[in-house]
This record gives C-alpha cells, sequence and structure tokens, in this order.
C-alpha cells in the first residue's frame, strides 16, 4: 500500500509503513523550526501573493535541505528541478529514504513552486509589494502642513518590527505594531508621493498620498532630513519666483554648505503626462560652495515621471535624465548638450508627443528618447536647485497646444 500526494499535477507514492513515527518527528520538527499550521497551508494553498517572511524559508530549507535560504537560492534550486522526482522502483525503499521523501514533499515542493512562483520578483528590486491593507485619508484640504491618518492591517505579517515611510524620504518614517491599525503623520511639503509600509527591510505595500496646495510653494532642506518652508512674505518681491539670500540666512540655512532649494506646484492639473509641452526659463546666484549649480525640471504623473537635470558648462558628467523608465546617465553617456551658463536667463522646453520626447535649451534641439510605460495624469510640477535658483515664464500644454497651466509671476512685484 501506499500513500499518494498530487502536487501540481505530479502524483507521488509513498509506502505508509512507519508513517505514525515518522509524523510524530515531523511534529516535533515543525515546533522546532517554529512554523505554524496556518503557515504550511497558505504556502500549499499557493497564496504567493504574501511571500513568506525569511525566517519562515530559512525553516523550510533548514528541515528540507538542510541549508539556510540564501544558501539554498544560490545554489539555483530551481535549476535542479530532477532532483525532486521519487523513483518508483520495487525493494528500494528503506525507513530513512522514506523520511527523506517526505520531508522533501511536504517542505520541499513548497520551496519549489516559491521559487518558480516568485523568481520573477527575486530579480526585481528588495521592495517586495504584497497584498496588505494600506488606505489614508488627510486632515485638511490644500493647506500645508496637513495630518494624514493612515490605516492598514499587519496581523498576518511575519517581522520583527514595522514602519510607515512617507514617501522616498527614509528620514520621514514613523514605526508601527501589530495589534494596531491607525498612525499619524505630518506631510509639511506639498507632492505627489509614494507612502510605504515597510515590514523590517522590506517594503509590503505602496500607496499614492497626494498632498495638494493652491499655490506655489517654497521649502529649502539643510540636511536632506531637516524640511525648511518659506511664507509667500519672504519671497523676492520680483516678477518671477525666488528667494533671495536674507530668508534663508534668517531661517538657519548655512549658504557657505551644501542645501537644496525646491519650487513646487502640486495639484491635478487635468492633463496626460504622455501627450504634453513643457517651457520654463531658470537661472542660478552664484554661491562659493557651489561649484557644479544644478537645476533639476520634475514633471510627476500617477505612474511616472520626468526628471531633467541641467547644469553648469563643464558639470555634465553630474547630470542624469529620467523619462517613464528610460534612464540617461552623465557619466556614460554624453550629455554635454544639457550644460549651459546657470548665472544667465535659460529656457527649457520638453515636447513629448505619444511617449517621443524632444528636449530644447534656449531654442536649440538637445536630445530625443522615448519610452514604453506611461507617465499617467500630471499631478505636480517641481522644481530642485542645489543653490539659490529662480523660475520664469511656466507653461504647459496639451497635445492640440491648448494652454492648461501657465505663470509669469507677475502678480509677486504688483503692488497690494
Amino acid at each position: 500500500m501506499a500513500w499518494t500526494i498530487t502536487f501540481h499535477g505530479v502524483i507521488y507514492q509513498l509506502p505508509i509503513r512507519s508513517t505514525k513515527k515518522f509524523f510524530l518527528n515531523f511534529d516535533i520538527n515543525l515546533r522546532a523550526c517554529r512554523l505554524s499550521v496556518s503557515t504550511l497551508k497558505r504556502i500549499w494553498a499557493n497564496q504567493l501573493q504574501r511571500l513568506p517572511h525569511t525566517s519562515t524559508l530559512d525553516a523550510l530549507s533548514q528541515v528540507a535541505f538542510s541549508k539556510d535560504w540564501q544558501r539554498l537560492k544560490a545554489n539555483r534550486l530551481l535549476k535542479s528541478h530532477t532532483e525532486f522526482k521519487v523513483s518508483t522502483k520495487k525493494n528500494t525503499w528503506s525507513r530513512s529514504r522514506f523520511k527523506k521523501i517526505v520531508v522533501l514533499v511536504v517542505f520541499g515542493l513548497p520551496l519549489l513552486l516559491i521559487f518558480s512562483g516568485t523568481d520573477r520578483r527575486f530579480k526585481k528590486s528588495r521592495e517586495e509589494v504584497m497584498d496588505v491593507n494600506l488606505s489614508y485619508k488627510k486632515s485638511v484640504a490644500n493647506t500645508l502642513p496637513n495630518t494624514v491618518i493612515f490605516n492598514y492591517d499587519i496581523e498576518e505579517l511575519d517581522a520583527k518590527r514595522f514602519f510607515l515611510q512617507q514617501s522616498w524620504d527614509r528620514s520621514r518614517r514613523v514605526e508601527i505594531f501589530q495589534g494596531t491599525s491607525e498612525r499619524t503623520d505630518v506631510y509639511y511639503i506639498p507632492g505627489y508621493f509614494t507612502a510605504k509600509l515597510v515590514a523590517d527591510d522590506r517594503v509590503v505595500q505602496e500607496t499614492p498620498v497626494h498632498i495638494t496646495y493652491d499655490d506655489w510653494f517654497i521649502a529649502a532642506r539643510q540636511p536632506m532630513s531637516n524640511i525648511i518652508t518659506f511664507d509667500k512674505e519672504l519671497w523676492a518681491k520680483e516678477e518671477y519666483l525666488a528667494l533671495d539670500e536674507k530668508p534663508l540666512e534668517t531661517k538657519g540655512v548655512n549658504l557657505n554648505e551644501k542645501f537644496q532649494l525646491a519650487f513646487y506646484h502640486v495639484k491635478d492639473f487635468g492633463l496626460e503626462g504622455d501627450n504634453l509641452t513643457y517651457s520654463t526659463s531658470f537661472k542660478m546666484e552664484p554661491l562659493e560652495a557651489v561649484d557644479c549649480p544644478m537645476i533639476n525640471v520634475h514633471i510627476q504623473g500617477t505612474t511616472g515621471y520626468y526628471w531633467v537635470m541641467l547644469g553648469h558648462r563643464g558639470c555634465e558628467s553630474e547630470l542624469h535624465l529620467t523619462v517613464g523608465e528610460k534612464k540617461h546617465n552623465g557619466k556614460t553617456q554624453d550629455l554635454t548638450m544639457f550644460g549651459a551658463d546657470m548665472y544667465q536667463w535659460n529656457e527649457v522646453k520638453i515636447d513629448t508627443n505619444h511617449k517621443n520626447v524632444v528636449l530644447e535649451l534656449n531654442g536649440k534641439h538637445i536630445f530625443s528618447t522615448s519610452y514604453k510605460e506611461t507617465i499617467g495624469p500630471v499631478m505636480e510640477i517641481s522644481y530642485f536647485f542645489n543653490g539659490i535658483g529662480m523660475i520664469d515664464n511656466v507653461e504647459l500644454q496639451n497635445q492640440n497646444h491648448e494652454m492648461v497651466f501657465s505663470d509669469d509671476f507677475t502678480s509677486i512685484a504688483a503692488p497690494e
């Protein structure tokens, strides 16, 4: 007589001799590895939208193969699939062999399933998105600061510590705990952010958080973890958007050290990012501490973005360009056409037609590229300077060359 197991269409027949003694030992091993029955059920049910925690994978690997999970991955278990096949020749069964086979079926085959079902995910970044509830609501609309209330369910996650992270910025991370379902946090700047729920060092869920504002918003960072904001009364009274040195120094920015100055306009612009024309003017003021003055022009959509860096002539090696999934690096590619005299007014234009992008600088074509993954609707336009910068004549048009948004900043200098 034999014990029959069917696993993903493959039938395995195992003799039932010594099953009682084996499963007694099996239960002891299971307890020693601290694996719950519900965890094994979830793996056997092929619920791989929730990737088991590393400790669970280590336990399975140790029982089945006497190796930890990382070593097992390094040996490329998937390429050795044939090792799992069970011989059915007569008179070859022994008690020790029987135990090994059942261990392989109970523990090894789920590991094979994990390898085959998640191989593509392992090739991606370490941030693995899982099916975990994460939602939010804002305390105010179009106002800053803005307290955001996050709701989550982390009871089924296997990890030592859990965090909520506001955005890409790791310094904007707060700890949360199992047994809770709500956590609040403050956003001090506007933007279209991707909040992250982190279990140990893994991102297990993400959700977009759109912090909108009625007007332009100016902020500085020094260091990057320290956000300094500037009310409209502190803006330069000019027909362009800028800050003078005095309000920066008054707010504690050391102009002899590295800092970032950012301008934001964040709302739903009612415009598809794959078909647009965007133009703007910019310049920077010389500072002793800034050898390579640079600007980052940023257009953020719901699923992708444009990130166009322009810099002082001679500094082009430090520049980058991102459109959708397509990235270009001044270290490995000639981006010398992106250099300009940053201390004079310059005009940059981004023209995108069905994901085909043309860039112009001061009326001259400097670069063409294309991308495949959609940008989505435009939710934010912003600028980032590594010194004192200013912008003017912002225009955003749709594919029919109809003006969607424009600002020449003449109202800033107008008498009240």
